[in-house]
C-alpha cells in the first residue's frame, strides 16, 4: 500500500490525467461511441487495451481513426504518451507504464486475454496515482475489475459501461461488483463526464492551511461522522484532504465551500467520501522478506504450544482479505498435518463492509496471485472460471466481522496481531490508543506485525523489537489495566448526545431539592453495577476520589473500611427487595455515629436503582463511654458485630458465587448448543452457497460461450446466405429422407421453391417437375456415399449436375448437396465451334494447296493431306511422323534452313510474305508459290506460322512451252 499521507506541495496537487480504457468482445462499438464524443482539446492521452487474437493483425487504430480528429497510433516499446493522442496496444503483448513510458512485455504461456487490462492498470495506478482515469467497456470475463480497484485505491477515478448498453456485460458487471466504480454510464456519457472532470479540475483551488481550513475540515468530517458513524477526526489531515480533492474533481466543484454545500443537497456524497477515505489496496504475501521474518517468529511462537492449545490471530483493517489468507497459508505450511491438533482462529475485521464481502467470498483473479508460489496456489486455491477460489479448509479458519479498531472491544489472548499500513493514516494520539489496545489484546509474548512505514515508538515501553527492519515486535509485560483500555476506547468514541439547554426548574423540583438538602441524610444513587448516578448532600466524609484516572464505581470511591459492608448490604437489598441497614459506625472527625442504609427505588425501569444513605444515629450519653478500659464489654460487642458482618458478607459472596456459577454453567450450555446449531447451519449454508455460486458461474460461463457461439453462428449463416445468393447456379441441400433444408435464389426460380416448402420431402416438392430426375442422383449419392457428376438434358436445356454427400463431423451421411449449372449457352457455343471446325477441316482436307502450321519454335502442329503426299514423295514420312518435329528433323539441311529462315522473317516482321520456291520432289524440281503468314492470339501475340504452297509447275511448263 502506498502511503497517501505523504506531504505534497500545492503545485503537485494539480494532476495530469491519463485515461486507460479496457474492452473485449463487443468493445469496438462502445469504443467508437466513446471516442466520437471525446473533445480533442483536453490535453489528455488515451490508452486503449482491446483484447485481440495473438495472430490477428489489428486494424483498431485505423477503425478508431475514422471517429476522431485526434492522432490514433499503435504503441511501440519505450514510447512516451503525448496529449490529445489515442494509443492502441499491439496483439500478443501486455503493456505496463514505467518511468512515464510504455513498456511492451511478451505475455507468459497462459490462457488469458491479451493485452491484460489489469496488468496495465496496476502499473499505471502505481506510477500516476490520483491522475488515472480507468474505464471498462463491453466484454466477457472479469479482466479490468481488480485493476479498477487499484486505480480507486490510489485515488484515481473509475468508470464502467452500463451493462444494459453493453453487447457483452461480463467485464463491466465484474467491475461494478467490486464496489469501486464511481460512474456507471453509457459510452457517450462516459466521454462527456471525463471531459467535465478534466476541465473542472483545472479550476479547483487546493486547500490552504489557514485559520479557516481546519475548522472547515472539522465541520465536513463531523457531517461524515453523523451520516456514516465513522469518525475520521483522528486521521492525518493530508490523507483526508487528498480524498476530498478527489471527490471535488469527481463532482466538478471548485472550492471546499461548494463541496460542503453539495453534501447538504446530496447527503449520499458523504457516504462516497467515507468509502474513498477507507479504500485500501493489499496483496498476497506483500513484502516477501517481511513474511519470511514473520514465518521464523511464528515458528518460535508455535514451538511453545501444546496439542489442544489455541492459536489466535487478529488482522484489523483486513480490506479484501489477501493479508489474512496469506497468514492462514503460512500457518498451514508451518503446522502441516498437525494443524488439526490445535484450535486455530483467525479474526479479520474492517469497517468497510464492501471490502469484507469480497474477502468473505474468497475469489481472486490470476493477476492478484502472480507473485504467489505456484505450489501454494495449487494447494490452497482451486480454479473457478477466470478466478481462483480459496480452499474451504482455509476459509473455515477465518472469521470476518465488522469492527472499529478504536471504538469496539478487541479480541483477547492473541498470539499475533497483524495491522499493516493502517496506523499510517492515524495521527499520533490515535496511534498511541491503538497500540495500547493491541498490547492489552495480545497474550504474554504475543507478536505485533506492522507495515514498513509504521513503528511502536509512541509506546516503546509496551513492546520489544523482534525484527526492526520487517517491523515485528513482541509484547512486553507492562501494567496497562483493562479499565485504562476501556477508558481509551470510550474517549475515542465521541458522545452522540447533543447539548440541550437547561430549562427553568418547576416549583415542585425546587421544593424537592430543598427538602432533600434539609431532611435527607447524605446519600448516593447507584445502578445494579454500583455505578454512581447522583449525589445528595455532602458525602465527602464517606467517599473520596482516588489518585489517577477517575472511576465512578461506588466501591472505588467509598472508604476502604466501609467497602465490604456496602457490598453485603447491596446484595441483601437486591435479593430481599426491601431496605436493609448496617451496623453503627463512629465519625472520625466529628462526634456522633452513623449507619449505612440501602433502599431499593420502586419503579418500572429496566435497570433497578438503589439509594445508599449514610443515616445519623443518636447514642445516649449513658452509653457513650469516656474510657474504653472502663467498659470492656462494649469492645467485645463491637468485635462480635464486626464478626457477624464479616460472616454475612462471606455468606453473601458464597451465594453470589454459587448463583454466578449456575448462571455461567447454564449460559455455557446454551452457548454450546447454540454454537453447534449455528455451526451446523453455517456449514449447510456455506455448502449451499458454494453449490449455488458454482452453478451460477458455470451457467454464466456457458451463457457467455453460447452468446459468442450464437454470434459466430449468425455471422457464418449470413456469410453462407451471401455466398449462396451470389452464385448463378442452383444449390439445393437435402437432409435425411430427402427433406428440403436449404436452397438459393437460383434454385428457387428453377424448381419453384418457397420458404413454406422447407422441411418437405423433395419427392413431393418436385413431383411432376421436368427436372425430377435429380432425385435418382440424390438417392445414388446417399446410397454409395460418393459424389457424382453428370450431364442432364431436359427440354432443350443442358445442365451439369454435381451431387455430394452431406457429412457430419463423425462421418455420417445426413443427406445430399445438389448443384445444377445451366450450360445451355456453353453447349450452343461448343456445338457452333465444332461445326466451324469441321467445315474448316473439310476445306483444308480437300484443298489442292499444301498447308502446314508450325509453332514459334518451328515444330509442326498440322499438315493437310496434300502436304502429306508431298512429304511422302520427298522423305517417305507420313503426317504422324512429322507432327511435333522441326524442319531440321524432317527435310534435308539446305531445305530445312531455307524454311526456317523464311519462318523467322515472318515471326520477326509479323507480316505475311509471298515468294516463289522450287523443291526437289521425286527427282524433279517442283515450283510453288509459298504464302507464309503469322497466326495471332487474342492479345496480339504470334503463336504460330501457317505456310500455304501452291503448285505452279504445270503452269510454269505451259508458259515455257508457249515461250518456245
Amino acid at each position: 500500500m502506498t502511503d497517501p499521507a505523504a506531504e505534497l506541495p500545492p503545485a503537485e496537487l494539480r494532476r495530469h490525467f491519463i485515461v486507460a480504457i479496457g474492452a473485449s468482445a463487443g468493445g469496438l462499438e462502445a469504443l467508437s461511441s466513446l471516442i466520437a464524443h471525446l473533445p480533442t482539446d483536453l490535453n489528455v492521452p488515451y490508452v486503449i487495451l482491446q483484447h485481440l487474437s495473438p495472430t490477428y493483425r489489428s486494424m483498431l487504430a485505423q477503425l478508431l481513426g475514422r471517429e476522431t480528429a485526434m492522432v490514433v497510433r499503435e504503441i511501440e516499446d519505450g514510447m512516451v504518451p503525448e496529449p490529445n493522442a489515442i494509443y492502441t496496444t499491439p496483439p500478443n503483448r501486455n503493456l505496463e507504464f514505467r518511468d512515464d513510458r510504455f513498456l511492451l512485455i511478451a505475455p507468459a504461456q497462459e490462457v488469458l486475454p491479451k493485452p491484460s487490462v489489469n496488468t496495465f492498470l496496476y502499473s499505471l495506478a502505481e506510477a500516476r496515482g490520483e491522475g488515472v482515469i480507468g474505464v471498462v467497456l463491453s466484454g466477457t470475463g472479469s479482466d479490468g475489475a481488480s485493476g479498477l480497484r487499484a486505480v480507486k485505491a490510489s485515488g484515481g477515478l473509475t468508470f464502467a459501461q452500463d451493462p444494459s448498453t453493453a453487447k457483452y456485460a461480463g467485464m463491466p458487471q465484474a467491475a461494478i461488483d467490486t464496489d469501486c466504480v464511481d460512474w456507471v454510464l453509457a459510452p457517450a456519457d462516459i466521454a462527456r463526464e471525463i471531459a467535465g472532470i478534466v476541465r473542472t479540475h483545472g479550476l479547483i483551488q487546493p486547500p490552504h492551511q489557514g485559520q479557516n481550513s481546519p475548522a472547515t475540515l472539522k465541520t465536513l468530517l463531523a457531517k461524515v461522522h453523523r451520516y456514516t458513524k465513522v469518525d475520521f477526526s483522528g486521521y492525518k489531515e493530508t490523507t483526508v484532504w487528498r480524498r476530498i480533492l478527489r471527490r471535488m474533481a469527481a463532482n466538478r466543484v471548485a472550492s471546499l465551500d461548494e463541496y460542503i454545500a453539495l453534501t447538504r443537497k446530496n447527503p449520499d456524497e458523504l457516504g462516497q467520501l467515507c468509502k474513498d477515505i477507507l479504500i485500501s489496496v493489499t496483496s498476497f504475501f506483500r513484502d516477501g522478506e517481511a513474511f519470511v521474518a514473520l514465518r521464523r517468529a511464528l515458528e518460535e511462537r508455535l514451538a511453545t504450544k501444546r496439542i489442544g492449545d489455541e492459536v489466535r490471530i487478529w488482522v484489523p483493517g483486513c480490506a479484501t482479505g489477501e493479508e489474512v489468507y496469506s497468514i492462514a497459508i503460512l500457518l498451514s505450511e508451518l503446522l502441516g498435518a498437525g494443524r488439526h491438533d490445535f484450535k486455530i482462529q483467525l479474526f479479520a475485521t474492517d469497517i468497510d463492509q464492501a471490502a469484507m464481502n469480497i474477502a468473505r467470498r474468497g475469489h481472486y483473479s490470476e493477476a492478484s496471485l502472480a507473485g504467489v508460489d505456484p505450489g501454494l496456489v495449487a494447494r490452497y486455491f482451486k480454479p473457478h472460471g477466470d478466478t481462483y477460489e480459496i480452499s474451504k479448509e482455509l476459509r473455515e479458519m477465518v472469521v470476518f466481522a465488522r469492527q472499529n479498531v478504536v471504538q469496539d472491544p478487541p479480541f483477547l489472548r492473541l498470539d499475533l496481531v497483524s495491522c499493516r499500513n493502517l496506523l499510517i493514516y492515524f495521527q499520533n494520539s490515535l496511534q498511541e490508543r491503538v497500540l495500547d489496545i493491541f498490547h492489552y489484546a495480545l497474550a504474554p509474548a504475543g507478536l505485533l506485525f506492522l507495515g514498513k512505514s509504521e513503528s511502536t515508538y509512541q509506546r516503546d515501553n509496551l513492546f520489544d523489537t523482534v525484527h526492526r527492519d520487517q517491523r515485528i515486535f513482541r509484547r512486553r509485560d507492562a501494567p496497562v489495566s483493562k479499565s485504562t483500555v476501556v477508558s481509551l476506547m470510550m474517549d475515542a468514541a465521541p458522545p452522540h448526545r447533543s447539548v440541550v439547554p437547561a430549562k427553568p426548574r418547576t416549583l415542585e423540583e425546587r421544593f424537592l431539592s430543598a427538602a432533600s438538602s434539609a431532611y435527607v441524610p447524605p446519600s448516593v444513587l447507584i445502578n445494579a453495577q454500583m455505578e454512581l448516578l447522583h449525589v445528595f448532600g455532602d458525602v465527602s466524609d464517606y467517599l473520596g476520589l482516588p489518585v489517577g484516572r477517575v472511576d465512578f464505581n461506588l466501591l472505588a470511591l467509598i472508604r476502604k473500611e466501609l467497602r465490604t459492608e456496602v457490598q453485603t448490604l447491596v446484595h441483601q437489598a437486591q435479593h430481599k427487595r426491601a431496605a436493609v441497614y448496617g451496623r453503627q459506625h463512629d465519625h472520625d472527625k466529628s462526634p456522633g455515629a452513623f449507619r449505612i442504609a440501602v433502599h431499593p427505588i420502586p419503579g418500572v425501569e429496566v435497570e433497578p436503582l438503589l439509594l445508599i444513605a449514610f443515616e445519623p444515629v443518636t447514642v445516649p450519653d449513658a452509653a457513650r463511654p469516656e474510657h474504653v478500659d472502663l467498659l470492656p464489654g462494649l469492645v467485645t460487642k463491637d468485635l462480635e458485630d464486626e464478626l457477624i458482618a464479616t460472616r454475612e458478607h462471606l455468606q453473601t459472596v458464597i451465594e453470589e458465587l454459587e448463583t454466578s456459577n449456575e448462571e455461567t454453567q447454564a449460559l455455557n450450555e446454551e452457548m454450546q448448543a447454540s454454537n453447534e446449531e449455528l455451526q451446523a447451519a453455517n456449514e449447510e449454508l456455506q455448502a449451499a452457497n458454494e453449490e449455488l455460486q458454482s452453478t451460477n458461474e458455470e451457467l454464466t460461463t456457458v451463457n457467455e460461450e453460447l452468446q459468442i457461439k450464437s454470434a459466430e453462428l449468425g455471422d457464418a449463416n449470413a456469410d453462407l446466405e451471401s455466398i449462396q445468393s451470389s452464385v448463378d447456379y442452383a444449390i439445393v441441400v437435402a437432409g435425411e429422407q430427402q427433406r428440403l433444408l436449404r436452397y438459393n435464389d437460383t434454385a428457387a426460380r428453377l424448381f419453384g421453391l418457397s420458404p413454406a416448402r422447407v422441411g418437405d420431402s423433395l419427392r413431393d416438392v418436385l413431383a411432376g417437375h421436368r427436372l425430377n430426375a435429380v432425385l435418382v442422383s440424390i438417392d445414388e449419392v446417399i446410397r454409395t456415399r460418393r459424389p457424382l457428376e453428370r450431364q442432364l438434358t431436359e427440354g432443350g436445356c443442358h445442365y451439369l449436375l454435381r451431387a455430394s454427400p452431406r457429412m457430419t463431423a463423425q462421418g455420417d451421411v445426413r443427406g445430399c448437396v445438389l448443384s445444377l449449372l445451366d450450360e445451355t449457352p456453353l453447349f450452343e457455343v461448343q456445338r457452333e465451334l465444332r461445326d466451324k471446325e469441321q467445315r474448316l477441316m473439310s476445306i483444308m482436307t480437300f484443298s489442292t494447296t499444301l498447308i502446314s502450321v508450325k509453332d514459334t519454335s518451328g515444330r509442326y502442329e498440322f499438315v493437310n493431306p496434300r502436304f502429306e503426299q508431298m512429304l511422302r514423295r520427298m522423305t517417305g514420312l507420313g503426317a504422324g511422323d512429322i507432327l511435333g518435329k522441326t524442319d531440321q528433323q524432317v527435310f534435308p539441311p539446305e531445305i530445312a534452313r531455307t524454311f526456317r529462315e523464311r519462318d523467322l522473317d515472318v515471326l520477326r516482321t509479323g507480316e505475311a510474305s509471298e515468294i516463289r520456291e522450287a523443291l526437289p520432289i521425286g527427282g524433279a524440281s517442283v515450283h510453288f508459290i509459298a504464302l507464309r503468314f503469322p497466326m495471332m492470339s487474342d492479345d496480339g501475340v504470334i503463336t504460330a506460322v501457317c505456310t500455304k504452297l501452291v503448285d505452279i509447275s504445270r503452269l510454269a511448263g505451259e508458259l515455257g512451252s508457249a515461250g518456245r
